[in-house]
């Protein structure tokens, strides 16, 4: 497996983790579990809380934070040491670890705000960015990878046609023209 493949897959898991998590923790807020683990990297002072009831579901969401902070710092890693040429990927990786390491701090401030609305808030928008971040730089690492019959439909269903190709994906003439490469 190539580098680039490595940081592909990475940002491809980190992005679903970051939709798990996100769907855990409005779990967490549905359920009013927030105030489950009253203590924070700890739930009632331990690492192995029983998981029933509230503990579980606020810890479950906990567990895949910490799931997702290690795939963003394993993302960054790889990202440094295969995607150097490629700036917006780098940049991106960045945004992501240090809004995930906001996160995890922000997270033990929910908690021992006793779940301000203000904090919550703020927690539930700072996921929302990391979760778009994501989205785009996994588009990204993975646009070389996109067949050109896709890119094609694509131009197509915006009715423009392309004003100019996308890196690796040379496109001369109109959407629609028989000229168009495409390739399976």
């Amino acid at each position: 497996m190539h580098g680039h493949d490595i940081v592909r897959y990475l940002a491809i898991g980190a992005l679903l983790a970051s939709y798990v998590t996100i769907l855990l923790g409005g779990n967490v807020m549905a359920s009013d579990s927030g105030l489950a683990c009253p203590d924070w990297p700890t739930c009632h002072g331990s690492y192995t809380p029983p998981l029933a009831g509230g503990t579980g579901i606020e810890w479950s969401h906990r567990l895949s934070a910490l799931v997702l902070s290690l795939l963003i710092a394993m993302l960054t890693v790889a990202a440094l040491l295969y995607e150097r040429s490629r700036r917006v990927l780098l940049n991106l990786t960045f945004l992501c670890a240090g809004t995930v390491v906001v996160q995890a701090v922000l997270g033990a401030v929910v908690v021992r705000s006793d779940l301000s609305t203000a904090v919550v808030l703020l927690h539930l928008g700072l996921a929302t960015l990391l979760f778009a971040a994501l989205l785009v730089l996994a588009f990204l690492a993975n646009l070389r990878e996109v067949p050109r019959r896709w890119v094609a439909w694509a131009w197509k269903a915006t009715e423009l046609g392309p004003t100019e190709s996308l890196p690796g994906f040379e496109v001369d003439a109109p959407v629609g023209s028989p000229h168009v490469p495409v390739r399976g």
